[in-house]
């Protein structure tokens, strides 16, 4: 299995370079730093992750017929 600090490193390059900007590989690692707290922190408020096959709990969901 990959690090994840790696795949958060790719993910960063690639955003920058969609965006055109070229940074040194010191800022890089500040950007991937702060990425890595944030998504830290979203994980905390996210809720977790739902199946394929989950159910709503009330029944089917209503459907649209004009």
């Amino acid at each position: 299995m990959s690090d994840p600090t790696d795949s958060m490193v790719t993910y960063v390059r690639a955003a920058l370079a969609l965006q055109g900007y070229d940074f040194s590989e010191e800022r890089i690692a500040e950007i991937t730093q702060q990425f890595t707290r944030i998504e830290s922190i979203a994980r905390t408020i996210l809720p977790p992750e739902v199946g394929a096959d989950a159910e709503p709990d009330r029944g089917p969901a209503a459907v649209f017929r004009p």
